[in-house]
C-alpha cells in the first residue's frame, strides 16, 4: 500500500514508462494505486502521461467511485475500484492497450494454460472477459465477473479493448505486463504454427500464410512509396522516403518548380481539398501491406480503431488517374483512414498527434484481423457500436483532447 504522495508519484512513474516501452500511447490507458483500504489514485480523463503533476493525479474511493476535487478520473475508475474491493493483495493496477494482448482479446478467447515461463508471475490463466463498450458499466460488469471467477489471475484480457493488470506494487504490475504481452505473443505463434501445421514461426511465414488463406499469393517484393504530406495555406509539402519533395498548390495540383510531379499527388491534392486535415501519410508496414492484399475494407474489432480511425475504412486500387485520386478522397472522407490495395493504408490528422494516434491503431488493428484467422475465433464489432464510439469520439473527446493530443474513449 502507497501513502498518498507515494502513490501519486508512481502513477506518473507508471504513466512516463509506459509511454517509454511502447504499452500505451498518449491518453489510452490508465493507471492507478491503493493509498488506503478505503482509497486509490488514478490518471485523470483525457490528460496525456508525460505532463501529469501529483495535482492532476486524482484521490477515488472505494466502495462508490466518487472522488476529490475538481479533476474528473478516468472513466474506468470502477475496473479499478472492483480489484481493490475484491483483492486485497492489490495495490497497483494498470489497464493498457497493448498490441498482441489486444489481438488475443478481440478473438474472446483466454490465455489457458500461460506458457511455463509466465506461469510464476501471471497464475494458470488469463480470462478474456466479455464485451462491453468502454466507460460503461457492461465493460465493468465483465471485468468484475473475471476477477471473481479467477482470484489466482493476475491479468485479465477486456474483448476488443485491451487488457488490465493488478500487482501487489508498480515493479511487479510491469512484470505482469511485458509477461502478458509476451504470452500472448507465444498464443499467436502457436495459433499459425497450428494452423499451418508447421514448425517454425517467422513472421514473414505468417503473413503470407494469412495472404494465402484469402485469396491472394504472397507480401511484395517492392510497395509504391505513396508519399507523406503536410498543408501549408493553399499549398502542401509532398515527401517521398527517397528524400523527393514538392511543394504541391492544392487547387489544380501543380507544382511551383519544373520537376515533373509525381501522379501520386493527385491523392493529397484531392483529400485536401475536401476535408480539413493538415497531414497525410503512406503506412506500408508488413501486417498493413498483407491485409491491403485482400481485403476491401476494415471492419473494426477493436474499440480505439473504430473511435479514432472510423467504424468501417474502405479501399481503393490506385490507377494513378484523377477519377481514381477522387475516389481516395472520396472514402476517407469523414474517416481518418482508406486502404490501397495491395500497397498499405493512407491516414490523415488535423495534427501530428492524431496522425500518429491513427497510424497505431491502423498497425494494431490489421494484426488484429490476420490474428483472427489463425484463432479462428472473433467477430468485428457491431456496427451500431462502431458508429457511436466514432461518432462521441469525433464530437467529444477528440475535441477535448485536441488541445493536448489524442487519446480515446477508455479515460
Amino acid at each position: 500500500m502507497y501513502t498518498l504522495e507515494e502513490g501519486k508519484k508512481a502513477v506518473i512513474e507508471a504513466g512516463h514508462r509506459l509511454l517509454e516501452t511502447g504499452l500505451i500511447a498518449r491518453t489510452w490507458g490508465n493507471v492507478s494505486a491503493r493509498i488506503s483500504d478505503t482509497q486509490f489514485v488514478i490518471t485523470p480523463s483525457g490528460r496525456t502521461y508525460d505532463t501529469l503533476t501529483p495535482d492532476d493525479i486524482v484521490v477515488v474511493n472505494i466502495d462508490d467511485c466518487s472522488y476529490e476535487g475538481d479533476i474528473k478520473p478516468s472513466s474506468e475508475k470502477g475496473i479499478h475500484a472492483d480489484a481493490y474491493a475484491l483483492r486485497s493483495d492489490v495495490n497497483f493496477v494498470i489497464h493498457t492497450h497493448q498490441v498482441n494482448a489486444s489481438v488475443v482479446g478481440a478473438a474472446g478467447i483466454d490465455v489457458d494454460p500461460v506458457p511455463k515461463a509466465y506461469r510464476d508471475i501471471l497464475g494458470e490463466t488469463v480470462p478474456c472477459a466479455g464485451y462491453g463498450m468502454p466507460s460503461t458499466d457492461k465493460l465493468r460488469n465483465a471485468v468484475k465477473k473475471e476477477y471473481e471467477n479467477n482470484p489466482g489471475c493476475n491479468a485479465f484480457l477486456m474483448a476488443h479493448h485491451g487488457a488490465v493488470c493488478l500487482g501487489k506494487d508498480f515493479d511487479e504490475t510491469f512484470e505482469i505486463i511485458q509477461a502478458l504481452e509476451k504470452a500472448c505473443g507465444s498464443k499467436l505463434e502457436k495459433a499459425f504454427l497450428m494452423y499451418e501445421g508447421t514448425p517454425e514461426y517467422t513472421k514473414k511465414a505468417m503473413l503470407n500464410s494469412y495472404i494465402r488463406h484469402t485469396g491472394g499469393k504472397a507480401l511484395p517484393e517492392y510497395v509504391s512509396d505513396f508519399g507523406s504530406s503536410v498543408r501549408d495555406g493553399e499549398f502542401f509539402l509532398l515527401t517521398f522516403k527517397s528524400g523527393a519533395s514538392f511543394n504541391v498548390k492544392i487547387k489544380g495540383c501543380t507544382c511551383d518548380s519544373d520537376a515533373k510531379l509525381p501522379a501520386i499527388a493527385k491523392i493529397h491534392a484531392a483529400i485536401y481539398k475536401s476535408s480539413d486535415v493538415n497531414y497525410i501519410r503512406h503506412l506500408s508496414e508488413s501486417d498493413i501491406i498483407a491485409y491491403s492484399m485482400t481485403s476491401d475494407c476494415i471492419n473494426a474489432r477493436l474499440d480505439d480503431f473504430a473511435q479514432i480511425a472510423g467504424a468501417k475504412i474502405g479501399s481503393f486500387r490506385w490507377d494513378g488517374s484523377a477519377s481514381c485520386a477522387s475516389e481516395a478522397a472520396r472514402k476517407i472522407k469523414g474517416k481518418n483512414a482508406v486502404l490501397i490495395h495491395g500497397s498499405g493504408a493512407i491516414v490523415t490528422g488535423k495534427t501530428i498527434g492524431d496522425l500518429d494516434a491513427v497510424e497505431l491503431v491502423m498497425s494494431k488493428e490489421c494484426k488484429t484481423q490476420i490474428g483472427s484467422l489463425f484463432f479462428g475465433s472473433g467477430e468485428p464489432l457491431g456496427y451500431a457500436d462502431r458508429v457511436l464510439q466514432r461518432v462521441i469520439y469525433v464530437n467529444k473527446y477528440s475535441i477535448i483532447t485536441s488541445a493536448v493530443i489524442p487519446g480515446s474513449l477508455v479515460n
